[in-house]
């Protein structure tokens, strides 16, 4: 569990604030970047009229803290520090960062799925957790209530053993994003479904968007479409992460590129889940090479939605690979503002001919 840790302290008699304000610097630019568990950026100081020194900063845990104050008292980047600080003055706390309740909007989009689906009470589910309206994206599905009862009692009946694993959840705002991995009938079908809730002021869904996919094994770097990192970290770089995975995709995944994917993806680790893809930034390079190359590019042509809380983004965006036009669903994991790990949702679009409500976006 993450920590937010903050220590109190006051200069030695005759320390100048300035050297004090110059060592600080090095110990933030210098000895913490090596530490385990840091969060680069989250340190602020600030000094009070009484002349308190307020540093605080956060880490993934409290071991990864206690491990670099230990550390802290001998390594030469803080030295400077420590001789300038009143040792009697000196505290130190740690406040653990415990993740927010899940919010109303959240639990309904949960338990339409798990009420509706899993448990098979679609329409007390859809009545109780929509809105005044329910505007449907999802391929088959007619918009409203009456839609969603339609096509999920056949199918609850068409499949009487239902389980359904909510794998990770975000909320943005007013918007809700879901992955879900779905077996039926013990395993006669497996899904990776993503989907994406807009709520009104009431917390109530009353639009949706979908991608299902088959479920399959193991990739070509040993995962699977839905495992991998689930803890949420990293609250106060949602805004930054986001404009990451937006510049990734309209600026190098974009039909004519003006930036390289090198700006946003960590050559030292990345995790691809995409179901035949190898891990690491050179095989994404390689891919996108060799596919420009022959015609078939991989691009997003028009990015509908991102949302983010913490340390993941979800884009949801009109892609084209090979010509075919796909709806995509992306999941992002950053770390230190660099991509490090990515899941994938894609369907083709519907003929228009097909549709039976406004289509996938």
């Amino acid at each position: 569990m993450a920590v937010i840790e903050t220590i109190s302290l006051k200069l030695a008699e005759g320390a100048s604030p300035v050297a004090f304000a110059s060592a600080n610097s090095v110990v933030e630019a210098e000895y913490l970047p090596a530490q385990q568990g840091y969060n680069s950026g989250s340190r602020v100081t600030t000094l009070t009229d009484d002349g308190t020194w307020t540093i605080s900063l956060r880490w993934d845990s409290a071991a990864d803290a206690a491990a670099s104050m230990a550390g802290f008292m001998t390594a030469p980047e803080t030295q400077d520090f420590l001789s300038l600080v009143d040792a009697d003055s000196l505290s130190m706390n740690q406040i653990v960062e415990v993740p927010p309740a899940s919010p109303p909007r959240l639990e309904n989009a949960r338990r339409l799925y798990l009420e509706g689906i899993r448990d098979g009470n679609a329409r007390a589910a859809v009545e109780a957790y929509t809105g005044d309206r329910y505007t449907q994206h999802s391929t088959g599905v007619r918009d409203g209530v009456e839609g969603f009862v339609e096509f999920f009692e056949p199918f609850i009946e068409r499949n009487p053993e239902r389980q359904i694993d909510i794998v990770r959840s975000f909320v943005d705002g007013r918007f809700v994003f879901v992955q879900a991995a779905q077996e039926l009938n013990g395993g006669e079908t497996r899904w990776v479904t993503t989907d994406l809730f807009d709520t009104d002021g009431n917390e109530k869904i009353i639009e949706h968007w979908d991608v299902i996919h088959a479920l399959g094994g193991e990739n070509p770097g040993g995962h699977t479409q839905v495992d991998g990192a689930t803890e949420i970290t990293d609250l106060h770089l949602t805004e930054a992460n986001k404009d990451v995975v937006r510049r990734l995709l309209t600026e190098a995944f974009c039909e004519e590129p003006t930036a390289p994917l090198s700006d946003f993806i960590s050559g030292e680790t990345y995790i691809n889940h995409n179901p035949d893809a190898p891990d690491g930034l050179e095989s994404l390079l390689e891919m996108d090479r060799s596919s420009r190359a022959n015609g078939e590019a991989l691009f997003y042509r028009e990015v509908h939605h991102i949302i983010g809380q913490g340390n993941f983004v979800v884009s949801f965006a009109h892609q084209v690979w090979n010509s075919i036009d796909y709806a995509a669903f992306d999941i992002f994991r950053l770390e230190n503002g660099m991509i490090v790990e990515h899941w994938d949702n894609v369907e083709t679009l519907p003929p228009a001919d097909e549709l039976v409500n406004s289509g996938k976006f």
